[in-house]
């Protein structure tokens, strides 16, 4: 299995590093997905997945952040979502 799980969602991707799950058995990520999000990571093998191909990852997972949030606050932050927001950086060079 490698190392990292990388998979794009409609505006960004969704990276897992497996080096940071060790030693989890709470499955954080897999409980929010399926809670607020669209079920598309599953539990084989004992480490998170994709339950879904990769094109239907990218059409199902609905960016909730969930994942994120529940794997930082209740397990080991393995999870990592980008969501780049087009004409940011320029925002924030205008304002700075």
């Amino acid at each position: 299995m490698n190392d990292i799980l990388e998979f794009e969602t409609r505006t960004g991707k969704i990276i897992l590093d497996y080096s940071k799950c060790n030693g989890c058995n709470s499955f954080e990520c897999v409980k929010a997905c399926s809670l607020y999000g669209r079920g598309v990571l599953r539990i084989r093998g004992g480490k998170p997945v994709l339950g879904v191909s990769l094109e239907d990852a990218k059409r199902l997972c609905n960016e909730c952040l969930a994942c994120e949030i529940h794997c930082l606050l209740k397990a080991n932050g393995a999870i990592k979502i980008i969501l780049p927001i087009p004409g940011l950086e320029e925002y924030k060079r205008r304002w700075s």
